[in-house]
């Protein structure tokens, strides 16, 4: 069985959150277990390639609103990440630096629904020209979800209406809402145009949940979470309700190649769950290149500064910990918002003790080292998102005996349990509410187990003995394809 993946991030190719994380992992799992598994995604002006490993397969053209664009398909060679990618080399709309946005502006370019477009008419001409022919094609989010209505309407398309398609939801906050006069100048007749609309608009991600054959999402709590909360589900609630027949909720996984304390080459010393003495050495390390007091609680948040990460929250719920004088240290490292990073600077300012040590450490850039290294050398994580579809950042820290704190919402339900001191069972902390007191609180009960090192070693281990590997999710994946595809193909 051939599955291709269609999707716009791809790690460490390209990688804005957790899509790039998922598309870097998942189809190497997924060969492991014997489907020959790709990916196809657009050639970035920033793209980070093993430019020995490409060879251009494949030259050609596609209309898109009465203009002829050219394209070139390279293969990055399967040698590289465990898996071959395919990537779509289009100059116009994807020949600059950048994912989403413009790194030199930080805002999203103003061609940026030309570029979603583009990408999937460039896909539709890949596979109408036969270049890559598989049994499946399993596509990411709204960037992708238009493609089975192509392919099932538009009668250009016809040899490939049968294609089996599988559509995953990594995030429903984001759906791809465009003016309803785009589709009527760049897509087809549909029976039902009300199944592409919402409010008045075209509603990619509608539309690929209603033409897909399977839906997919990150979380079993986060598919529960789609069809009984309309504020999870960003106003879709009784579309996911309608595709609940098809729907299920598969729990994403971490590369133990890349995420291993025992073997990581990016952290100051290697350590495993029955040695846990160099974590210790880590955290010694990290705190005297940041100036910190490696005798205090170390506190970290990884992750982007935005409103669905609950940095509303964060700021709130440090400013009670910080301004009462409790002895910890923190450090924030992620990008976002402004106004958060103000906030987060404010704090930091209101808190300085003239010659002390400091207390809260900003590190506003995306650092995949200091990633590494804040996760192996933490005591805690900080995870208070509002809406968390499966969450890696928890897996991660579990797997370095780094103990989350979290608000008990999608992914995150799923995969932290709460400690009981009495089973000594669990991996860290939940809070139900999402207010500053229940994030206060659950800190202030995983530090009261913090100063009870016997517990704190246990618990550390029950979260480092979980198994979080891809291994589980690919196999999950791999029955829903069987559903789909013929034993025989």
């Amino acid at each position: 069985m051939y599955v291709l993946h269609v999707a716009f991030e791809c790690a460490p190719i390209a990688k804005v959150g957790g899509l790039g994380d998922v598309l870097g992992a998942l189809p190497k799992f997924l060969r492991r277990a014997g489907i020959e598994a790709a990916v196809l995604m657009p050639r970035f002006g920033d793209a980070q390639l093993q430019e020995d490993a490409l060879r251009l397969i494949h030259e050609g053209a596609f209309t898109y609103r009465d203009r002829t664009l050219s394209y070139r398909l390279w293969q990055q060679d399967a040698e590289v990440l465990g898996f071959p990618v395919y990537l779509l080399e289009e100059p116009v709309h994807f020949g600059r630096p950048g994912v989403y946005q413009d790194p030199t502006t930080g805002l999203d370019f103003p061609d940026q629904a030309d570029r979603f477009f583009v990408f999937q008419r460039g896909v539709l001409a890949v596979l109408k020209e036969g270049v890559l022919r598989p049994d499946l094609l399993h596509l990411h989010d709204h960037h992708t979800a238009l493609l089975p209505v192509w392919l099932r309407e538009d009668p250009a398309y016809r040899e490939l209406a049968e294609l089996p398609i599988v559509f995953t939801v990594h995030n429903a906050e984001h759906q791809g809402r465009y003016d309803w006069q785009v589709w009527e100048e760049i897509g087809v007749p549909v029976a039902r145009p009300e199944d592409l609309q919402h409010r008045g608009q075209l509603n990619a991600m509608k539309a690929g949940l209603l033409w897909a054959d399977a839906v997919t999402t990150v979380s079993p709590g986060y598919a529960r979470e789609l069809q009984e909360r309309e504020d999870i589900a960003a106003g879709l609630q009784e579309v996911f309700q309608r595709v609940a027949h098809k729907m299920r909720g598969i729990l994403n996984g971490i590369d133990p190649d890349v995420w291993n304390p025992a073997t990581d080459p990016l952290i100051f010393a290697n350590y495993s769950v029955e040695d846990l003495s160099g974590k210790e050495k880590n955290k010694k390390a990290l705190c005297e290149s940041l100036g910190l007091r490696p005798d205090r609680p170390l506190l970290v948040f990884i992750g982007r500064l935005m409103q669905e990460k609950g940095v509303d929250l964060l700021v709130a719920g440090l400013e009670q910990l910080l301004t009462h004088q409790i002895d910890v240290s923190v450090v924030v490292l992620g990008t976002g918002m402004p106004a958060y990073q103000a906030a987060l600077e404010d704090l930091r300012c209101r808190i300085v003790r003239p010659g002390g040590f400091p207390r809260l450490v900003l590190r506003f850039e995306f650092n995949n080292t200091l990633a590494h290294q804040l996760y192996a050398a933490g005591d805690m994580l900080l995870m208070p998102s509002r809406v968390e579809p499966c969450g890696l950042n928890q897996m991660y820290a579990m797997t370095y005996g780094t103990v989350p704190i979290v608000h008990a919402v999608g992914g995150l339900r799923d995969t932290v349990e709460p400690w009981d001191p009495r089973t000594q069972q669990g991996t860290g902390f939940r809070f139900e509410t999402f207010t500053p007191r229940a994030f206060h609180q659950a800190i202030r009960r995983a530090l009261t187990v913090y100063h009870r090192p016997d517990q704190w070693r246990v618990l550390q281990r029950n979260g480092m003995q979980r198994d979080w590997s891809w291994d589980r999710s690919a196999q999950e994946y791999l029955e829903l394809y069987r559903t789909l595809v013929p034993v025989t193909s």
